[in-house]
Order: structure tokens, then sequence, then C-alpha cells
């Protein structure tokens, strides 16, 4: 057997940044999109909401230096990346576009962006019965920022964050359009770029998505084994 070495000169290279972004854009699956409201258009308002929008530690899940991962920003957990927030943000000038993110100024924005997501966790860690995003390992703010997205009326693009495919139906009809983003890693500025149609949708459910827990491993399942909508 021929051995095998590794450059770890590259590690946090460009070059690898620019493969781990491109992995992210690929990856993310659009399960809806009513009004075709993605992607976003030029001069867009964006109000921009939820404890998934601008946490690395989030973003990777258990997948970090520690081994269940963290969300309090420290570099034990990940020592640099970008998140969906500074994504739309690097984006914003090219795109005309006005980010806003302080509550006072909500009602400004055209789209609210609600990124919720799950804590992190590795292997049996992250067993649980209940699945839902605002379930037992859900992040805590994700109810109140889904609530704040309900209040406002805007159109609501929700973005989720998470490892597997959580359960999310009782919200779904106040959401215009869904994205699972999965766990975008240090690079998860990338999900901009498909937000913005700077690149465009190819994900697909590598498994079935299901509604509630006891439909696991039925063919009761929402979305089969291949779906994906795309622009």
């Amino acid at each position: 057997m021929d051995n095998v070495t590794s450059d770890y000169s590259k590690m946090d290279s460009e070059e690898c940044k620019d493969i781990a972004r491109q992995l992210v854009e690929e990856s993310m699956v659009l399960l809806k999109n009513d009004n075709s409201i993605l992607p976003l258009k030029e001069g867009t308002k964006i109000y921009v909401i939820g404890p998934a929008a601008n946490n690395t530690g989030i973003d990777c899940g258990g997948w970090t230096l520690q081994w269940t991962g963290g969300v309090d920003g420290s570099t034990k957990f990940v020592k640099t990346g970008t998140t969906i927030l500074e994504g739309l943000q690097k984006l914003a000038e090219e795109y005309n576009l006005t980010i806003i993110t302080d509550p006072e100024q909500a009602q400004e924005a055209d789209v609210t962006v609600l990124c919720v997501g799950e804590l992190p966790y590795a292997e049996w860690e992250g067993d649980t019965e209940d699945l839902s995003i605002t379930g037992e390992l859900g992040c805590p703010d994700n109810e109140e920022a889904i609530r704040e997205a309900k209040t406002l009326g805007k159109p609501t693009i929700t973005l989720m964050v998470a490892g597997r495919n959580v359960i999310y139906d009782q919200y779904e009809a106040d959401w215009d359009s869904i994205v699972m983003c999965y766990l975008p890693g240090s690079e998860a500025d990338g999900v901009a770029n498909v937000l913005l149609g700077k690149s465009v949708f190819k994900g697909k459910l590598a498994m079935p998505y299901y509604s509630n827990v006891k439909d696991i491993g039925t063919e009761n399942y929402k979305y089969n084994i291949g779906y994906g909508l795309e622009y």
C-alpha cells in the first residue's frame, strides 16, 4: 500500500477556503420557494435575525477543534470563519443591498431572513426524540426569532442550520422560502452567494425528509430522496 501524505501548509489557505465555500454552495437544499422569492433581487432591504445568522460555532456544529463544538465564539472551537450575515454584508455593495440587524429598523425591510439552527453536538450527544427546530437541541433563541419574524409580517426566507433534517411543519405556513443549509462550517458566507443567485441551488436530499419522528423509516415522508428545488 502506498503511503499518503498531506500538505498541512495549505490548511486555512485561500485555496482551501474556496473549496469549502463551493461545497457549501452545492450542498444547500431549497425546500420551498413560494412566489420565487429567491434569488433575492438587487436593491432588497433585508432584515437578518436568528441565532444562526452570525455564529460560526453553530455553522460548524460538532466539527470544530473541540469534540462537541461550541457557540461562544472562542478560538478553542473555530480559529477563523465567516458567517451567513457576513456573507450578505460582503455582497451588499455589489447587489445594492441594505442589511438590517437592528430590530428598531426591521419594518424598513422588504424581506426577513430568519436563521435558525441546532446547538452543536457530536455522536450520541445529539440523540433526541424531539427533532423539532424548536426542540431540546434547537438553539434556545429559535422560538423567539420565529415569533418575531411572524409578527413583522414580511416575506420570510428561513435558513435552517443543522446536521440533520429537523422538523419544522408547525411553522411552515408563515415561511415563504425554506433552505436546508445543513452545516456550512467555516465558510458560511457561501450561503449568501446562493441566496443572491451568484451561485445556484444544486443540492438534493440524500435521505427522506419527515414531518414527525414516528414516520421515520416509513414511506410516509414529506420529501423523498433526491428532492430539491432549483432556480
